[in-house]
């Protein structure tokens, strides 16, 4: 079977009909290439709106209320998390707490490291945390490098039960399995494209009108 792709090549014209949507009009024209005869290394790429993610997350939400542990507490992992927890929160009613990753080795900020060294909380751990259940967050589900290293941290923590929300699971090999007492929700299993959340936009009118047009291509 053979695969074509769409890349961009320029806005549309002014003279759109009427009844063209707000994002046509912004929005951009596609020409069919075939990525082997063009020679072009392609990197699929997706774009999802903000009401995507809602849709997702709200699914993602009822898959949580319906596995029988009742979570206590949510910690988004970096600038990842913080969007999808805060969506989740509207579905799931428990407090946020946000962890970040540190590649250096000391609290002074020097001896960098090419490794995740450490999980830093922006703010101290509550005790009463402790004995609880807790769901880390984070967008997608990719080599699960970091994913893996902030839940080693985290079981040290004296977390009850530890469960991991994802928007999106990349169906790639992972560099790390899960431990097998860490529950695992997803909203959306997808291949190993390249994915362009809203809240990464700088012009999220073109941003939302690629999310329209289905696009994957090089072209940002």
């Amino acid at each position: 079977m053979q695969c074509w792709l769409f890349y961009i090549t320029s806005e549309l014209p002014d003279s759109m009909p009427a009844h063209t949507s707000k994002c046509s009009t912004k929005s951009l024209q596609f020409k069919l290439i075939h990525p082997i005869e063009s020679g072009i290394a392609m990197k699929q790429k997706i774009w999802y709106t903000y009401d995507d993610i809602h849709r997702v997350i709200k699914a993602l939400a009822e898959k949580i209320q319906n596995s029988g542990v009742k979570y206590d507490a949510m910690i988004a992992i970096g600038g990842g998390g913080f969007i999808p927890a805060r969506i989740l929160r509207c579905f799931l009613n428990i407090p946020i707490y946000a962890v970040s990753t540190a590649y250096y080795a000391n609290d002074f900020g020097y001896e960098t490291n090419s490794e995740i060294k450490k999980i830093q909380w922006l703010d101290p751990m509550p005790e009463n945390l402790a004995g609880k259940n807790v769901l880390v967050v984070d967008e997608v589900d990719d080599s699960r490098t970091t994913m893996r290293f902030v839940l080693d941290e985290l079981e040290r923590d004296g977390f009850k039960k530890i469960g991991v929300a994802v928007i999106h699971n990349k169906l790639k090999p992972k560099v790390a399995e899960l431990p097998a007492d860490v529950a695992y929700f997803s909203g959306v299993e997808i291949e190993d494209w390249w994915i362009n959340y809203p809240w990464d936009a700088t012009d999220i009118e073109a941003h939302n009108c690629r999310a329209a047009a289905g696009v994957h291509s090089d072209e940002e």
